[in-house]
């Protein structure tokens, strides 16, 4: 990578997050097979293209992440879905006009994903995010992106640039500082793809508030 670790910083007089020159830049990296640190609508995530094996290694590899702990995606739309998944059942397109964009990661049958990616499984987690900024940058990138939050495994998240520290911040090609995020809980993990579904990370979005989605579903689709 030739891109070096930036820092788009209205504070700083340089680049606004949201301008023209760090978008293009920021897809510009992320084509390149680079690693971004970008805001989201919990914390902030490191962000790779999640069809660059060598892009998916790195981001486990700078994360410190395990092997067989699978990566999620985020998504600019609805539409990117068909890129990614397959086989999704009523309740998913419930969810999505319940919770999209928003806190709510759902897990469904992957499609043609590469095996880094969902650690080997046949499952991968999706999302649209409730910030302005990512979207922006997820749409001028026109697919979705593997990300995983912005800290080395087993830390606390990161809610702020600073926060990211200075040892991981050193090995990322890009960091995109669109302030403080809503953090630290981050989005809620919850599995369609068995039956009944179960939550596998607790969140921004209730058990109790999922439970009931999943009864009314029932109630007037089952």
């Amino acid at each position: 990578m030739s891109i070096k670790a930036q820092c788009y910083s209205a504070e700083e007089n340089r680049h606004s997050p949201q301008s023209k020159p760090c978008i293009q830049d920021t897809v510009s990296c992320l084509k390149s097979g680079g690693i971004i640190a970008v805001p989201t609508d919990t914390v902030y995530g490191l962000a790779a293209d999640p069809f660059n094996a060598s892009a998916v290694q790195k981001l486990y590899t700078l994360k410190g992440r395990p092997d067989g702990k699978p990566i999620p995606l985020v998504l600019g739309s609805v539409a990117d879905i068909e890129r990614v998944a397959q086989n999704l059942p009523g309740f998913f397109f419930h969810l999505t006009d319940r919770f999209w964009p928003g806190g709510l990661t759902i897990i469904v049958e992957a499609k043609e994903l590469l095996p880094i990616l969902t650690a080997g499984g046949n499952t991968v987690g999706v999302r649209i995010p409730n910030n302005p900024l990512l979207l922006q940058i997820l749409q001028a990138f026109g697919g979705p992106m593997a990300i995983t939050s912005a800290n080395l495994s087993g830390e606390p998240p990161a809610t702020s640039i600073q926060e990211i520290g200075a040892e991981l911040s050193s090995k990322i090609d890009m960091v995109v500082d669109g302030g403080k995020t809503p953090g630290p809980i981050p989005s809620t993990v919850y599995d369609i793809s068995v039956s009944p579904p179960i939550i596998r990370r607790h969140g921004v979005i209730s058990e109790e508030t999922l439970a009931k989605e999943f009864a009314c579903y029932n109630k007037l689709f089952g």
